[in-house]
């Protein structure tokens, strides 16, 4: 062990040498300027916010270059005991001229200056620690500190990698050699790690995943490994403790599901795709709901194809995370089976009684019915709108079947109406040689889904659960997206947050791949958890988790998306599909802030009509005009530009320090947080900590003007 820190330990020198001296070239140091009132008598003079005693600060404090300018320097740093940010490299930097999120300075509040811890490749502790101290709290520095250096570093890993890869496609690539997994020439047992043969802390490893793609893609995958590496190392050398704590920085590409991480583990998969991992879909996507239908007629017991359905059903449920909503209808010539009337969120327990409740059905029984099938998941969704367990954000029905069945013309405008009411996509699947493609297509086509024609003996597992790709694609995730699962090798809890990372060298941004980083690597949850602030913890990375993501899902991403899959997808066969579509303009942005007047933040409205506001929830004429000036990315508002941006279009990071729970400032909260509780104010008594919260106010009034407009749909 004593040798594998030592080894370890050569990561902090080589750490130090990550960052360019000067700034990252997208942001580069500047001298600062604006500070001329605080300048005396020819010195640059800081003074604390209510103090009356003055320090002298360096002519060159910040300019330049990337260094640790507060070292030594009063008050705060010339302890014994100074703050961590005391000793981390920064600089100032021009606003206008910095891709990453510059801060305002707040030694210096009157002049017009811009610092960045970022540039050189650290996290801005400083400003952590400057918000905690003027809120003049001892429990809030502790949990916002690990929150945003956390959120830090995954934008430093994104911003870095996209860029690399860029730049790596641009040429000729060749083989790179990389640290495998499987064998791990390197790994040593330890103590701390029992789950694993060894482990090797020195080293990011991988496991490409093997025939997923071609010999070019391999090699491209390989010096992938190598990107991830410097990243993942320099944060290791800063943060990790493999002696003391079981934590992972991992991430998994979209191309062929290969998996990079720290530490390098003696690990080799033989069935495993981190692509349909809860903690994969739910980092490259926003929260949703999803009613999962499937044929369980006799002609299912052909070709193996109930116990492929069975499969591929837990394979969707494991890409749904606790912030997911969902249930699974089986149907025959009626409805056969229903796990839960209304849906439920796709907890770890919950998934498991899904999963087990699979087990238990009859999957080859009775004959076909698409009508009664269909009818009954847009009535769940109808009652589990009208009930609040919904995740108030997109829904999805996955439709799949082997037969034929009745379907008129009136039937598929009575499905159409239902899916404009309740904002719902339907993905349909025709599996074997004797199943319907006809009915099953246009389902998909007229309801902007995606139709699958799945041949006998295909991976429908696969195939069903990539339908998240739909929702992972047409947007950019700004926020990390928060969750916690049991360590697959035994090694406790684990609390990863994760982003999705985008590959802008194409026409269009696509999923590169997802980055997660477990909180465990700088501190034990569990220890957290007796803490008096970890409600407060609980409360602000739900939040963040649980917002809704505005889908782009125009007729040009649609014909893209639905020619990806095969030709036999591709709805309208006359229309040529795009080359590129257009995205929504960057700057066109929802105002975070803005609660509308029925209590309402603007991502609830993604999905709603807002022009509709008054007729459809009684929002007053002022009060849907304000939702829909303020919400105009949630409303659907903003102005498509062409060609999309080649760089990030978030603008920066939201500190979590910089708002308090949504629960606190609104009860217009729905469904649980990260733990399974209801939402509520930290402090807040609950009366129940596994319930769902009541329904609110336009959840009621959906659901009512729901029931009435189906009753219509359905006769």
């Amino acid at each position: 062990m004593a040798a594998g820190r030592l080894v370890f330990a050569s990561l902090v020198a080589r750490a130090a040498a990550d960052a360019s001296p000067t700034g990252s070239p997208t942001c580069p140091c500047v001298e600062w300027a604006g500070l001329q009132q605080y300048i005396q008598g020819g010195t640059l003079m800081y003074t604390p916010p209510g103090s009356s005693t003055s320090y002298e600060y360096p002519s060159n404090y910040g300019n330049l270059e990337c260094k640790a300018h507060d070292t030594g320097l009063a008050p705060h740093c010339a302890g014994t005991n100074p703050p961590a940010w005391c000793n981390k490299p920064w600089c100032y930097v021009s606003k206008g001229n910095c891709n990453f999120q510059a801060y305002k300075s707040v030694k210096f509040p009157g002049a017009d200056a811009y610092y960045s811890y970022r540039t050189c490749g650290q996290s801005n502790e400083f400003a952590l620690w400057s918000q905690s101290l003027a809120e003049g709290t001892t429990s809030a520095p502790q949990v916002t500190q690990l929150l945003d250096v956390v959120t830090e570093y995954l934008w430093s890993t994104r911003d870095s990698l996209e860029q690399k890869y860029i730049d790596m496609l641009a040429g000729n690539v060749s083989a790179c050699n990389y640290v495998d997994f499987c064998p791990c020439l390197e790994c040593y047992s330890d103590p701390v790690w029992p789950s694993y043969d060894g482990i090797d802390p020195s080293t990011v490893g991988a496991w490409l995943r093997p025939g997923s793609v071609s010999l070019k893609e391999q090699n491209l995958l390989s010096c992938l490994v190598g990107l991830v590496a410097d990243v993942y190392s320099s944060i290791a050398a800063k943060e990790g403790e493999p002696d003391k704590r079981v934590g992972y920085m991992y991430f998994a590409d979209q191309l062929s599901g290969s998996y990079m991480g720290w530490p390098t583990l003696q690990w080799c998969p033989t069935n495993y795709d981190p692509r349909f991992r809860p903690w994969y879909a739910s980092g490259s996507t926003g929260p949703k709901d999803v009613i999962i239908v499937v044929d369980v007629s006799g002609s299912m017991g052909a070709e193996n194809r109930y116990n492929l359905a069975k499969q591929a059903t837990r394979a969707v449920l494991d890409t749904l995370d606790w912030k997911d909503y969902a249930t699974v209808i089986l149907f025959n010539h009626g409805i056969a089976a229903q796990y839960s009337s209304n849906m439920v969120a796709v907890s770890d327990t919950q998934r498991g009684n899904m999963q087990r409740w699979l087990e238990s059905q009859n999957w080859q029984q009775g004959s076909t019915n698409f009508k009664v099938a269909l009818n009954e998941a847009f009535s769940t969704i109808q009652r589990s709108v009208a009930a609040g367990t919904t995740s108030m954000c997109q829904k999805a029905i996955i439709f799949l079947t082997d037969g034929e069945a009745e379907f008129l013309d009136s039937d598929f405008r009575n499905i159409q109406e239902q899916s404009v009411t309740y904002d719902t996509v339907l993905f349909t699947y025709a599996l074997g040689s004797g199943a319907d493609t006809t009915v099953t297509k246009r389902l998909a086509c007229e309801n902007r889904g995606i139709f699958y024609n799945v041949p006998d003996g295909s991976d429908l597992s696969s195939i069903m659960s990539s339908y998240y790709e739909y929702f992972a694609t047409g947007q950019e995730i700004c926020q990390p997206s928060f969750t916690s699962y049991a360590d697959v090798a035994g090694g406790g809890r684990l609390w990863p947050a994760c982003l999705p990372m985008y590959d802008r060298s194409r026409t269009d941004p696509s999923l590169l791949g997802v980055t997660c980083m477990d909180f465990n690597m700088m501190e034990d949850p569990a220890n957290m958890q007796s803490e008096s602030y970890w409600d407060y913890f609980s409360c602000k990375i739900s939040d963040i988790t649980k917002v809704c993501q505005a889908l782009d899902t125009s007729e040009c991403r649609l014909q893209r998306l639905r020619a990806a899959v095969g030709q036999d997808s591709v709805c309208s066969t006359t229309a040529s599909v795009p080359a590129s579509c257009p995205c929504m303009d960057p700057d066109c942005q929802d105002d975070e802030s803005f609660i509308d007047e029925k209590g309402y933040f603007c991502d609830t409205w993604v999905g709603d009509d807002c022009s509709k506001a008054q007729e459809t929830w009684g929002y007053s004429a002022a009060g849907q005009q304000a939702a829909l000036t303020r919400c105009r990315r949630s409303c659907g508002r903003c102005q498509m530009i062409s060609p999309c941006p080649s760089t990030a279009r978030c603008a920066g990071t939201e500190r979590f320090a910089d708002v308090s729970c949504r629960a606190c400032r609104t009860d217009k909260v729905s469904g649980i947080d990260i733990e399974g509780r209801s939402m509520v104010c930290p402090g807040t008594p609950r009366t129940d900590d596994t319930a769902s919260p009541s329904a609110s106010s336009r959840q009621i009034q959906l659901g009512a003007f729901a029931v009435a407009a189906a009753t219509a749909l359905l006769g």
